[in-house]
C-alpha cells in the first residue's frame, strides 16, 4: 500500500472488511481497492491525484472531454491557485 500523500491508487487486502473500512478512509489516496488492485486509469473513471502527483486537469471519462474543451465550468484538478475534486 503506498499511502503517501500523492498517492494515485492503493490497495488493502484483508479479511477484516470492518477493518478495512476503517484504515481506507485514512489512506491519502486518489483511488482504493479492497482486496482487489485498482487501475490509475479505468476507461469510465476519474483519473488524477491529490498532492503533488498530478499537476492539471484530472481525464478519466467526461473529465477528458472537459480537460481539452473550452468552457465556463472550473475544472477538476491540481493547478497552482488550488485544487477542486470530483467525487469518486
Amino acid at each position: 500500500m503506498n499511502a503517501s500523500n500523492g498517492s494515485l491508487v492503493a490497495s488493502i487486502a484483508t479479511d477484516d472488511l470492518e477493518f478495512a473500512e476503517r484504515v481506507g478512509e485514512d489512506v491519502l489516496s486518489f483511488k482504493l481497492g479492497v482486496n482487489k488492485p485498482r487501475s490509475r486509469g479505468d476507461r469510465e473513471e476519474v483519473f488524477g491525484g491529490r498532492g503533488g502527483s498530478w499537476k492539471g486537469a484530472f481525464v478519466g471519462g467526461d473529465l477528458l472531454v472537459d480537460a481539452v474543451t473550452n468552457g465556463e465550468r472550473p475544472l477538476y484538478g491540481n493547478f497552482p491557485d488550488g485544487s477542486r475534486y470530483p467525487k469518486t
